[in-house]
């Protein structure tokens, strides 16, 4: 098999699991490497449900702990957590922020609805543990500030849901990108799943094992309805995400960036574009969308939607597209062979996502994807939605991480929170 046929195949299944590994414990500096790590987990619908079973999948991390606003979610997690370690023993919450402040827990793993992530995990890394929170990050710039500001205070380890940073061929990708092997580059194009039309508008009764003022929390009060709170409805309601322009275009956008550097020059300077927009029932986020701009040195962006998940660079030499399925495109074919020389640039090597945090806490190390990485890449999400809704060109400072010279554009970086939730 060449190089490029083994690329093609080798995408990692990033769902369900984790493939089990080695691992580690908490250290802020005096925690023995010995130590099993301890989890909990704040959200086990569906994501979360796939997240807690891979990390129990991994041998020297023991969950014991699960919190959801549903009580059949929190008690279904709870007994299969006791079933894979064979004993009674995993502590149930309703409210996340008793699992935080159990001094038991090293790390939170944080997978509830988008409009929940940096809450839960700022509550978490007040407590000082450690936070593994699934993308995207946040649904205001503000809310992503907030959050990293809190890791660097609490020096805590952080490591971001985008997996698709463990996939060999994405990091084989990257490094050429890195170092030139394509040519200076002229743009930058990615490609999204799309959003959805449809969801009941019609009040119904709350289900009797949800908390719906919990799962409200920070967003506005609404009726609830049989798609509001449903693992796939949350994803694109306005009061609780941005949709899938952030919420699967955080992959490709992380994998952009990553092969910029991971700096704020791997931020896009200008936005302007069309997006569309359901025209009936509950969801209304972007099902559609088309944003162009430029980087400060004047490579082209385009970011489109709906779309296979793809990155493509395009350079003066050549063109790499890559999607977690494989390597799309090597033009010319001859850079299938390309190696890294000594002294080239080099990307963390991440084979297990878990794995990887959980290697992180226990050297006191850096994980895959950064809290860097992710206000980084979630800012170019936030930046294109509200382009696309001002209907104008939003120019960003990606140094001072602000929108030059449009007051109303500047508001929407901040979202206010329902009493009494509040990032401060």
């Amino acid at each position: 098999m060449d190089r490029r046929s083994f690329l093609v195949r080798s995408g990692m299944a990033l769902g369900a699991a984790f493939a089990p590994e080695i691992v580690p414990a908490r250290v802020l500096g005096a925690t023995a490497p010995s130590k099993v790590v301890t989890l909990g987990h704040i959200g086990v619908g569906g994501r979360g449900t796939d997240l807690l079973n891979g990390f129990l999948g991994i041998a020297e991390c023991r969950t014991v702990a699960v919190c959801d606003c549903f009580r059949s979610r929190r008690e279904g997690a709870a007994a299969r957590v006791d079933a894979r370690y064979g004993a009674k023993g995993c502590k149930v919450y309703a409210d996340h922020r008793e699992l935080c402040a159990d001094p038991g827990i090293d790390a939170v793993v944080v997978a509830t609805p988008d409009h929940w992530h940096v809450l839960a995990a700022l509550e978490a890394v007040r407590h000082g543990k450690h936070v593994y929170v699934e993308k995207p990050l946040g649904i205001s710039v503000a809310a992503d500030h907030a959050l990293r500001e809190a890791v660097h205070r609490y020096g805590v380890v952080f490591q971001y849901g985008t997996q698709q940073r463990s996939q060999e061929h994405m990091r084989w990708a990257c490094e050429l990108v890195l170092n030139g092997r394509i040519g200076k580059l002229i743009a930058v194009e990615v490609d999204s799943p799309g959003g959805i039309q449809g969801g009941s508008t019609t009040p119904a009764p709350v289900p009797a094992d949800l908390d719906y003022d919990r799962f409200l929390g920070p967003a506005p009060e609404a009726p609830y309805t049989v798609d509001r709170c449903t693992n796939n409805g949350s994803y694109h309601i306005s009061d609780f995400a941005l949709g899938y322009i952030a919420g699967w275009g955080a992959h490709p956008l992380d994998i952009m960036l990553w092969a910029l550097g991971d700096g704020p020059t791997g931020v896009p300077v200008e936005y302007e574009g069309t997006g569309v927009f359901p025209a009936t029932g509950l969801f209304d986020t972007a099902m559609a969308w088309d944003v162009r701009g430029r980087f400060a040195d004047g490579k082209r962006f385009r970011f489109r939607g709906p779309g296979e998940d793809r990155t493509t660079f395009i350079g003066e030499r050549g063109t790499i597209a890559v999607s977690r399925s494989g390597i799309r495109l090597l033009n010319p074919p001859s850079l299938k062979d390309e190696k890294l020389r000594p002294g080239e640039k080099r990307l963390a090597v991440d084979t297990n996502h878990g794995f990887d945090f959980i290697e992180g806490i226990r050297t006191n190390g850096r994980p895959a994807s950064t809290i860097e990485a992710a206000v980084f890449s979630d800012t170019v999400s936030h930046l294109s939605d509200i382009a696309i809704r001002a209907g104008r060109k939003i120019r960003w400072d990606p140094f001072a991480e602000r929108i030059v010279g449009d007051p109303a554009a500047s508001r929407m970086l901040y979202r206010p929170m329902r009493a009494p939730w509040r990032l401060g």
